[in-house]
């Protein structure tokens, strides 16, 4: 069983946090995190962007990629890497139903705002919420959960696929490929 403490004295990360090895540490020294979901979101997170990043330079991390499930981040990673010099932010689009599912449009204001990565739909993915919204699950992710509200009240659309019945990409994927391209995300 690991030892459990926290990454530093005043670090915003909890106390469950895992003790790494300083062996550990110099391995991933100037390294990027291509994945992290933090405050502000729709659910609840252990930490905020500002705080990861001020924990993340006094690890010797360079940066990161914030990412959510229903907004871009290029926005919020610009402002973190100035409340915080010398870390790298960088924002990305995950293209859920929150900003118009896979949406041409969406991709070409998050390239022209900055965004580095792009996640073809996640959450409302169809085959994510295959089986996630019917029968009794009483223990859902919090997706779920969401997804089940926005039923109830009418207004949840169909899940996302980028391909069409017989596997290939759609047209509107290809659309949002190219603007992926234009901007080099």
């Amino acid at each position: 069983m690991p030892e459990f403490t926290p990454i530093r004295a005043n670090s915003s990360l909890p106390e469950t946090t895992a003790s790494i090895s300083d062996r550990a540490w110099e391995a991933i020294q100037g390294s990027y995190d291509l994945q992290v979901h933090v405050a502000p979101d729709v659910i609840e997170r252990r930490t905020d962007d500002v705080d990861l990043a001020r924990d993340f330079l006094a690890r010797g991390l360079r940066g990161f990629v914030l990412k959510s499930h229903y907004i871009p981040t290029a926005e919020r990673a610009k402002v973190v890497a100035r409340a915080v010099p010398g870390i790298k932010a960088y924002g990305a689009i995950t293209l859920n139903h929150s900003v118009g599912g896979l949406n041409p449009v969406a991709l070409e204001i998050a390239g022209r705002s900055g965004c580095k990565i792009v996640w073809m739909p996640t959450v409302d993915a169809a085959n994510e919420t295959a089986g996630r919204l019917d029968g009794p699950n009483t223990k859902l992710p919090f997706w779920a959960k969401i997804q089940r509200e926005l039923s109830a009240e009418g207004i949840a659309p169909p899940p996302l696929s980028p391909l069409d019945s017989n596997g290939r990409l759609t047209e509107v994927t290809r659309k949002c490929l190219e603007r992926i391209a234009k901007h080099n995300m």
